[in-house]
């Protein structure tokens, strides 16, 4: 199987004026085709921020935006802004961006807003362009009558279907889901998950998947990285990773959720997420973990592979 996306060594730092905000540090994964990633963790530890470093959507305030991110192949971190706006921009990956219901214009028609991407990366015609909406909307299970209606005549279930449609229309190999079921209803969530499989099983796309609702994560993952202040400090195969976790926050995320299944005392996590702009020394997890050693307390732990394509940032794994 081939991989459709590799990240090396990827830094994403934002100056403000407490500091340097070291949003994504030194991150490193690979996609393959067809397969969906979930990155999972608590808000702020910079999910986020990783999606639009993979996008290139950064605001003003960048100081640092560096490392490798092969697409297809490609290093496209070489690439011009010109050159990655018209070759790999909604080309080969797309966002479902996060609080996508109100990420529509409010006064232009679905249908005009389905059409933009095919006009403006594909160079197709207006009408062209609006035959395509209408299939696409047809595929998505919205009927084509919408597509001459503004978004406040839709639902937030049907508006967060037409986003979809619209990372999807230019048929990108990777489409970059960022928390695309937040604020629905759970019967809404379901349907929209529904969806996605069924999207990846017909189109053969990739997904990464970014979230901080873990049951909804399992739905949809082949893979998981978790990460922390910034740092992916675990990459595992979904299977194994829900069943059995290897570093202690993955540990501790997953006893935090209730299951139907066992009956196991909830637990929660200690303590609150780091700053980003002041992340503690050695281990960014050692202040709330209850394995802390002294080493975690001065020294960063290496990269430790546990098996092919799964590894944790820890010590205790590091220690042997």
């Amino acid at each position: 199987m081939e991989v459709a996306l590799s990240i090396k060594e990827l830094y994403l730092y934002y100056r403000v004026r407490a500091g340097l905000v070291k949003a994504v540090d030194g991150v490193f994964l690979d996609l393959y085709g067809n397969e969906s990633l979930s990155v999972i963790g608590e808000s702020g530890s910079g999910k986020s921020s990783l999606a639009r470093a993979l996008l290139r959507l950064l605001p003003k305030n960048v100081h640092r935006f560096e490392g490798n991110i092969y697409i297809d192949g490609e290093d496209v971190m070489k690439l011009s802004d010109d050159e990655f706006n018209s070759r790999i921009r909604w080309n080969k990956v797309s966002i479902v961006p996060q609080a996508s219901m109100n990420a529509l214009n409010p006064v232009i028609k679905i249908g005009e807003q389905l059409a933009e991407p095919l006009i403006i990366h594909k160079n197709m015609s207006k009408n062209e362009a609006l035959d395509k909406a209408k299939e696409m909307l047809k595929f998505v299970g919205i009927s084509q009558e919408f597509i001459d209606r503004y978004p406040f005549e839709l639902s937030g279930g049907m508006k967060q279907r037409v986003v979809i449609a619209m990372a999807l229309i230019t048929q990108p190999s990777i489409v970059i889901l960022d928390e695309p079921t937040s604020a629905l209803d759970v019967l809404t969530q379901a349907n929209i998950m529904n969806l996605l499989k069924k999207i990846k099983t017909d189109r053969k796309i990739s997904y990464v998947f970014i979230t901080h609702d873990i049951a909804l994560s399992s739905e949809i993952s082949d893979k998981v990285a978790v990460m922390y202040a910034g740092q992916i400090v675990e990459y595992s195969y979904a299977e194994k990773f829900y069943r059995e976790p290897q570093h202690p926050y993955s540990q501790l995320l997953l006893s935090s959720v209730p299951t139907l299944r066992e009956d196991r005392n909830v637990r929660f996590i200690p303590g609150e997420p780091p700053s980003l702009l002041n992340p503690p020394p050695g281990c960014r997890f050692h202040p709330r973990c209850p394995y802390a050693m002294d080493i975690c307390r001065r020294e960063e732990p290496p990269v430790t592979y546990i098996e092919r394509n799964s590894y944790v940032r820890c010590w205790l794994y590091a220690k042997g």
